[in-house]
């Protein structure tokens, strides 16, 4: 028995076929979909990529994010930003002990930085290098003409005071590109089929964690012009994250067709990947799971990015299919609340393996069996925001009860309508919940600390950012 499971970054639930989307070309996501069970409420239970991972791999709730320490080398501030802590037991380390050949495939930059530690336990992995601002090439070898192709006068001041020198970089990674099989999609597959060619005598556990369709958003120019074709102004591959500002409508919609071409190159190289499981014949024996980890504001509400204010479904919507070789709940449609920790739980009771130590989370097959009806509500943590859903009510919070949102998703389904003010015991019953569910305490940044940081979008690069996360976590302030 083979088990795999393909995490697709930042990909946003409404982008896919199979979820609804009647604009984006997903054939193989659509495809698998009438094969597997597929769960319209699947959230991950902390954000963003490191948390999410942390908890995909433990099986163990990431949120509230108690006892957070900044890592040395990285300049990301969101709590729960950390490796997986050594009294964790990851999946890897367990399908090993049980005998399986376990391999990772991953060009998520994040998790391979000296300070992480997402490869433990796996008999082998491959870093697809150059994502972001991977330390992968000299910056000399972008030019200055190159970086501002993509550059807008809005990039260089507020929100995007080093989105110069971080795109420098990306084309510095990128510039030997010639052929589609280059982009970082093509090659995860790739390394993803050579792993299962490699040791497909075995029984294995395959994590293949592509970073497409996360920006910078550079397909190849054909998938783009599906989406926007005869555009004529600059390719903006990688707006800040923060307002949408002094962009034009259409510059906002060449940008949403940047990640259109992601989200298409990406499905295309994924079905590749399961046709080469089918042409070994591995198929008929592989518990294949497809998920994101999050997704992606592409200025709806005139924001981009992920910001923990800006919970919303861009953002915090995912996919989730199960597919089970003897097709149990092939086409079915899973609408209980799950998360992503989830996951593991799911794959150890397909295989019949016992967990060494207690989990969080729960069996996605007794979900799709009917035997388990999924949780009454969802909550989260992004930063020092919180949030909770249940079928009626979507609530956002900071985790000092400041800069609440409250909306009635019965009523208003597309949120645009925020009710907190009017509903103040609701608010306050609703962050109680958020509060029970989290073990009765939410950790957070003092006033104090958060005044002297401010927005993180806001830091005029990678060493002042160095140097105002230690002021923020070191020490740390927290409030109770």
């Amino acid at each position: 028995m083979n088990v795999v499971v393909v995490m697709i970054d930042s990909l946003r639930r409404d982008h896919v076929g199979c979820y609804g989307n009647d604009w984006i070309k997903t054939p193989n996501l659509d495809a698998l979909a009438t094969e597997s069970a597929r769960f319209t409420n699947a959230y991950p239970e902390a954000l963003p990529t490191i948390q999410a991972r942390r908890a995909i791999h433990t099986g163990k709730r990431v949120f509230p994010f108690h006892g957070h320490q900044s890592m040395k080398g990285d300049t990301v501030p969101w709590a729960g930003w950390e490796p997986i802590r050594q009294e964790r037991v990851t999946a890897s380390e367990i399908m090993a002990h049980a005998g399986y050949r376990t391999g990772l495939v991953a060009d998520v930059y994040h998790q391979m930085k000296p300070s992480m530690n997402f490869h433990r336990g796996f008999h082998q992995f491959a870093w697809v290098r150059g994502q972001e601002m991977d330390k992968y090439r000299p910056p000399s070898l972008a030019s200055d003409v190159a970086v501002e192709q993509h550059m807008h006068p809005y990039f260089d001041g507020g929100p995007g005071m080093y989105r110069r020198s971080s795109l420098k970089q990306y084309l510095a990674n990128v510039s030997d590109w010639r052929y589609e099989e280059d982009h970082f999609a093509p090659k995860v597959f790739t390394e993803a089929m050579h792993f299962v060619e490699d040791n497909r005598q075995d029984d294995f556990f395959l994590f293949v964690d592509c970073f497409d369709p996360h920006e910078p958003w550079d397909p190849p120019q054909w998938y783009t012009d599906l989406y926007d074709p005869g555009y004529e102004g600059k390719d903006l591959i990688w707006p800040p994250y923060g307002p949408t500002g002094t962009l034009t409508r259409a510059e906002i919609d060449h940008i949403r067709a940047l990640y259109a071409g992601e989200v298409t190159m990406t499905d295309k190289w994924f079905g590749l990947f399961v046709d080469c499981l089918h042409d070994l014949h591995l198929m008929d024996d592989t518990l294949l799971i497809v998920m994101s980890d999050h997704g992606h504001a592409l200025g709806e509400r005139d924001i981009f990015g992920k910001l923990p204010p800006y919970q919303y479904p861009e953002l915090v919507d995912i996919i989730m299919m199960v597919r089970q070789p003897d097709g149990t709940g092939a086409g079915s449609v899973v609408d209980g609340f799950c998360y992503d920790h989830d996951v593991l739980p799911t794959l150890l009771a397909w295989t019949g393996i016992e967990a060494p130590l207690p989990l969080d989370g729960r069996n996605l097959l007794a979900m799709i069996d009917g035997d388990d009806s999924g949780r009454d509500f969802v909550t989260s943590g992004f930063g020092d925001f919180i949030r909770y859903q249940d079928r009626e009510h979507y609530f956002v919070s900071r985790n000092d009860r400041e800069e609440q949102r409250l909306f009635s998703i019965t009523d208003d389904p597309g949120l645009g309508n925020d009710i907190a003010a009017a509903n103040p015991d609701l608010c306050r019953d609703l962050f109680d919940r958020v509060v029970e569910d989290a073990g009765g305490t939410l950790p957070q940044i003092g006033k104090e600390a958060r005044r002297r940081v401010g927005p993180w979008w806001e830091l005029n690069g990678p060493a002042e950012s160095a140097a105002k996360v230690d002021e923020m976590f070191n020490p740390r302030e927290e409030v109770q």
